[in-house]
């Protein structure tokens, strides 16, 4: 039953809840870069080179073992799993070449791991990193932008009060 209700979902409202649900998505992920110095050349470094990997090497990827000669036509999403099965990373573990293959042929996934490397090795004032505002345990709440950001809309944080004891 749960499943013929989701069938009949109309792909229109599936795509445009995935258009706003990606686009908040991006969204939240770049607001939190108000809190470090945007103008910082090491700042900028790291959000270019992570947009460029995150660009290049998942095309790698998806492009790896295909000859230029084959008629594969396959939706962009379901490229991740097509990449899986012919991928450049090889090992005697079919299971973990299938992992692999598929998270770093995810644009998402590179962006993510190559900011965090670079974020976390190339050296930088607190305030260069933007971590200050969460110095101290209790500063992200009384922050309004920070409570802002992350508070639930329309009125739902006053029903769900009875949350604070999970640490929200």
């Amino acid at each position: 039953k749960v499943g013929g209700f989701i069938a009949s979902i109309p792909h229109v409202m599936v795509a445009a809840l995935l258009c706003f649900m990606w686009a908040m998505l991006t969204a939240l992920g770049l607001s939190n870069l108000r809190y470090s110095e945007a103008g910082s050349s090491r700042n900028i470094i790291i959000v270019g080179l992570s947009l460029f990997f995150s660009l290049s090497i998942p095309s790698y990827f998806q492009q790896y073992g295909i000859s230029p000669n084959t008629n594969l036509s396959v939706p962009s999403y379901f490229q991740p799993y097509i990449v899986a099965s012919h991928g450049p990373f090889r090992t005697k573990y079919g299971g973990l070449n299938y992992v692999m293959n598929t998270l770093l042929s995810l644009h998402m996934v590179i962006a993510f791991l190559i900011a965090v490397v670079l974020d976390n090795t190339v050296p930088g004032s607190p305030q260069e990193r933007g971590v200050y505002v969460w110095s101290e345990a209790d500063a992200a709440k009384r922050e309004p932008a920070v409570v802002k950001d992350y508070e639930l809309p329309f009125r739902f944080g006053r029903v769900f009060r009875w949350v604070k004891w999970v640490g929200l």
